[in-house]
């Protein structure tokens, strides 16, 4: 309300809204008549627009008013609504030029085109809220955005229109929600759209044209959905996927030519998916597939006729299936592999001698958790000329033979056998030879880290090891904390810290004077024995002449010619000794027992 007072060689006293102020007093006027409504007009036009300007500002004030609980930053344009502001709905009072609205947290239902106002939008944030649906064509007016955030709230249906407008949206994140059915067309409108995620939603079935539109899509997360069969033809519209994940579905088989229209997919997951049976062409087409995950399955043998010839994969995981043993050349048409997991298998209990042929490219084995693998052969990891690391943990092994480090002299070889129940004889000796060569790999090689006072340990000389406090960290860091099981002296012993005589092994040296003993104490025993042979051997040819005499008795059978009477010379008797000596006239043959007859 605005009241004038004109009182002329006085005062003009103006009230505005019930508030008085004095003017100055007008000192002259001019000597001619004056239209005495015209200063009145002008004066009332001016706080006219006075009050105008004051209303505007209080409007563009209100207009900008950030809701409590919410961060607004007007100079980056950034508004953050966590769960501290309560929303239930889209506040409608922030900056017009805002670029990214982060509304997460809140309890918002509905969004009815209350972003229609926010046309610079390029970042929504509407994740944990209650939204149900989307409705359609809500976000017609923000061509603009480039993300969408809706993860964790209860939408159950997507129409043919809810994305319309979006037209530089590249980023959708529908993770967690409760969609069950992929309708056709849902997403043509949102043809940038290069990251799509469907993962943890009630997914059953996937319509043929589901993907229409998205011939710029690079990444697929349909994961944690109840998918048990796709089309082939579900795949023509994205022809430009990179990674697809559709892992913790129930595909139980995969069919031949079941991404054949993938031919740009580099990594595809189809772990935990309860797949049984893979067809001998169900990869054929994924020409550049490099990362292939088929772990927590129902697989029996390797799929070895699914890898088709020329093959691009480098990374394969197949842990945590149902074969027990793995047979030869399981692996040979892989030649680029590069990475291979063959973990947590509980009924894995053989590994065939030529498994690993033809992988010359592998540079790193996991075969680890398997608790029924008590043996692997020492010529198993022949030909793996390029393995770095080799990941045998946790496993049900006793002895340990790996000619790749004896024969081929890999000694910097990453080797982790942590969690086997290892028989600490001779025969691992090696193994702690190795273990110390890596800790004295891993100090030389971070001399930044363990400074230059901190130097390797020679391989005989442990005491510097045993007793100090860092190198405990580098062993239990670097998989060299591997303990004995047996035998019982050496149980729960850290095999690096172990002498090597604990080991019972003895190097030549100290044999040589045994042997030299033991040849000596051979020629005196051969000696004895030859000597008694020959005194036992005369003693048996008498004992057996003797018998036979005394068996035959009077008419016992002679065995020399023998005279029949003994004549004897005429002569003196005392001559006869004189001239002869008596061993001529002994008679050397014994005489049959008959009377002497005398002539």
């Amino acid at each position: 309300m605005i009241l004038v007072d004109y009182i002329p060689e006085r005062r003009i006293a103006v009230t505005l809204a019930g508030n008085y102020s004095l003017m100055n007093p007008v000192e002259s006027f001019p000597t001619k008549k004056v239209d005495e409504q015209q200063p009145i007009m002008m004066f009332i036009r001016s706080c006219s627009i006075l009050l105008f300007i004051f209303s505007a500002l209080e409007l563009a004030a209100a207009s900008r008013t950030c809701p409590r609980g919410c961060n607004c930053n007007d100079q980056q344009l950034v508004v953050k609504c966590d769960r501290n502001a309560q929303l239930d709905y889209v506040p409608h009072t922030l900056n017009p030029a805002v670029k990214e609205l982060y509304l997460s947290n809140n309890n918002i239902r509905a969004i009815k085109s209350a972003f229609e106002v926010y046309t610079n939008l390029v970042l929504l944030d509407l994740s944990l809220n209650n939204l149900q649906n989307l409705g359609e064509k809500n976000f017609i007016a923000n061509s603009k955005i480039e993300t969408i955030i809706l993860k964790l709230n209860n939408i159950t249906d997507l129409y043919p229109n809810t994305f319309a407008g979006l037209q530089s949206l590249k980023t959708l994140d529908l993770s967690s929600n409760l969609i069950e059915i992929l309708n056709g067309s849902i997403f043509q409108h949102a043809k940038s759209l290069k990251f799509l995620d469907l993962s943890s939603n009630n997914i059953k079935s996937i319509e043929k044209n589901a993907f229409n539109g998205l011939f710029n899509l690079t990444q697929l997360n349909i994961s944690n959905n109840l998918i048990n069969i796709i089309s082939p033809e579900s795949f023509r519209f994205i022809p430009n996927l990179i990674n697809f994940n559709m892992s913790n579905n129930q595909l139980i088989q995969l069919f031949d030519d079941q991404f054949q229209s993938l031919n740009m997919l580099n990594t595809l997951d189809i772990s935990n998916c309860q797949i049984s049976n893979i067809g001998k062409f169900s990869f054929r087409g994924l020409n550049n597939l490099h990362n292939l995950f088929l772990d927590n399955n129902y697989l029996e043998d390797i799929p070895s006729h699914a890898f088709f010839d020329n093959n691009a994969i480098t990374m394969l995981n197949i842990g945590n299936n149902r074969f027990q043993s793995i047979g030869g050349r399981a692996f040979s048409t892989l030649k680029k592999l590069r990475f291979l997991y063959i973990s947590n298998n509980s009924l894995l209990n053989n590994i065939h001698y030529n498994t690993f042929f033809g992988l010359e490219n592998l540079e790193l084995l996991e075969m680890a958790n398997n608790e029924m693998l008590s043996y692997i052969g020492r010529n198993v990891f022949d030909n793996l000329f390029s393995l770095s690391s080799l990941v045998l943990s946790n496993n049900n092994l006793e002895i340990l033979e790996i000619d790749l480090i004896t024969r081929y002299k890999k000694t910097d070889l990453y080797l982790d056998v942590r969690g086997n129940p290892l028989n600490c004889n001779c025969s691992l000796e090696w193994l702690s030879f190795h273990f110390i060569r890596m800790f004295n790999k891993t100090v030389s090689s971070n001399p930044e880290f363990f400074g230059k006072n901190f130097t390797t340990f020679n391989i005989f000389n442990m005491d510097a090891l045993l007793n100090n406090n860092l190198s405990d960290m580098i062993i239990h860091e670097n998989a060299m904390e591997v303990k004995c099981a047996a035998p019982f002296a050496l149980e729960n012993k850290l095999l690096i810290k172990l002498h090597k005589d604990k080991f019972g092994c003895f190097v030549i040296e100290s044999f040589i004077p045994i042997i030299i003993g033991a040849l000596f104490g051979l020629m005196i025993i051969a000696g004895v024995i030859a000597l008694s042979i020959i005194r036992c051997k005369y003693r048996l040819s008498g004992f057996v002449k003797n018998q036979l005499y005394a068996e035959n008795g009077r008419n016992q059978i002679d065995l020399y010619h023998k005279p029949e009477f003994v004549f004897v010379p005429n002569v003196d008797y005392n001559t006869l000794y004189k001239e002869h000596k008596m061993d001529d006239l002994t008679v050397r043959y014994p005489l049959r027992m008959t009377p002497i007859t005398e002539l």
